[in-house]
């Protein structure tokens, strides 16, 4: 073997064994999560970009199935440690795409190699500012079915509220799923609400917007060609907080808003904070940072403001009669404990509600971020069809 033959084998394999440390480590930690910080990455970048490091996997073990035929030993390594890989790939894709098939979502595997975020290339068609509290603008986006899919009849309406630690975020996150169920009838409407900075906690004021934009809504009906009888909520994270509480409590809007607030058809929520005291205790790497964020919201601790606390534990809002709710949880969020929405799960549905909760395996907080990506396809699908379910309208 030449020198350049040498140093050519020996740079593709180094090559390689690059690739194959994040492919083979990642899907490897968030199945034996046994890696302090690794795992908090691999719980958000596994479920979204799987079929990415499978191919990664795959691509390194035919390098080292070439590499096997030259002299040296190295490569029977590279060979073991992508099979690895390939099988552990293999097991978060089996699971996910099981999650999927048991909810009745079809995953296009082509289309999960698109790089398209789950925010990206989707913009309204309309904006407005349905508020201004403190002189503080509030706007909402409006996203509207296709022509084809309009009718001499008001559609249905969908409310779509942002997370973001309720400090952060913007209306337009999710835009491209927003843009994907106004495609299938919604009129989508994505709200602001007021965010929390220092020296004002919203923990008071947030839902209050919310109940604020529906009310918005229900008095500009007409003019968005919405029935808001067929209204339902779809919030994440901190806009699944919100979206549970606007749902689950029958309060006027402030003056302003508009003459009533609509009933509420159906309620879905992603990674919802459930109950912020188990979120403040919740252990692990992100403590500190759920706390600052919990402690900016609340204007405090739980030992602090213990009754704000209590006053945004959604479990305290159960009561017979809720509207059908849809909670979609990841088994290893690092902010907060799948406890709690097992636990608000298992008490509504003993209250005779229905309530359905769906936990996504190896997932962490942001699991559904790749528009593509087997989890989002999964979500799309899901609440479309959970949608659909529970619309009083007629069918469509």
């Amino acid at each position: 073997m030449s020198v350049i033959h040498r140093l050519l084998r020996t740079g593709t394999l180094t090559v390689a064994w690059l690739v194959l440390v994040p492919c083979a480590l990642l899907p490897l930690v968030a199945i034996l999560p046994m890696l302090p910080w690794v795992r908090i990455y691999a719980f958000d970048i596994v479920p979204n970009w799987a079929s990415w490091l499978l191919i990664g996997c795959l691509g390194v073990l035919a390098i080292g199935l070439l590499a096997r035929r030259q002299p040296g030993g190295a490569a029977g390594w590279l060979i073991a440690a992508a099979l690895i890989g390939v099988l552990a790939n293999a097991i978060v894709i089996g699971r996910l795409w099981q999650l999927a098939a048991l909810h009745g979502a079809r995953i296009d595997l082509a289309a999960t190699l698109s790089l398209r975020d789950y925010s990206e290339a989707a913009a309204p068609d309309a904006t407005y500012v349905y508020d201004m509290p403190d002189g503080e603008p509030l706007s909402l986006d409006v996203y509207r079915p296709p022509a084809a899919m309009r009718s001499a009849r008001p559609g249905p309406v969908l409310l779509m509220i942002h997370g973001g630690g309720f400090v952060g975020g913007t209306r337009r996150l999710a835009a491209a799923n927003m843009r994907n169920y106004a495609g299938r009838g919604w009129t989508v409407v994505s709200v602001d609400y007021r965010l929390a900075r220092p020296g004002r906690p919203t923990w008071n004021l947030a839902a209050d917007d919310v109940r604020c934009a529906m009310a918005w809504v229900a008095a500009h009906a007409g003019a968005l060609h919405v029935d808001t009888s067929r209204l339902a909520l779809n919030g994440a994270s901190a806009g699944g907080n919100l979206a549970l509480a606007a749902a689950y409590t029958r309060k006027a809007p402030r003056p302003g808003c508009g003459p009533a607030l609509p009933p509420v058809a159906a309620v879905v929520a992603r990674v919802p904070l459930v109950d912020p005291a188990a979120s403040w205790d919740h252990g692990g790497e992100m403590q500190q940072v759920q706390r600052r964020l919990m402690r900016a919201y609340f204007g405090g601790s739980p030992a602090e403001v213990p009754a704000r606390y209590r006053r945004r534990d959604m479990r305290r809002r159960l009561t017979p009669g809720l509207p059908p709710t849809l909670i979609m949880a990841a088994a290893n969020d690092p902010i907060l404990p799948i406890a709690s929405a097992r636990d608000l799960a298992a008490r509504s549905a003993a209250l005779g509600n229905r309530i359905t909760l769906v936990v996504f395996p190896y997932a962490g907080h942001d699991f559904n971020a790749v528009y593509e990506g087997i989890p989002n396809q999964t979500v799309r699908q899901m609440v479309g069809r959970f949608l659909a379910e529970n619309d009083p309208g007629p069918a469509r």
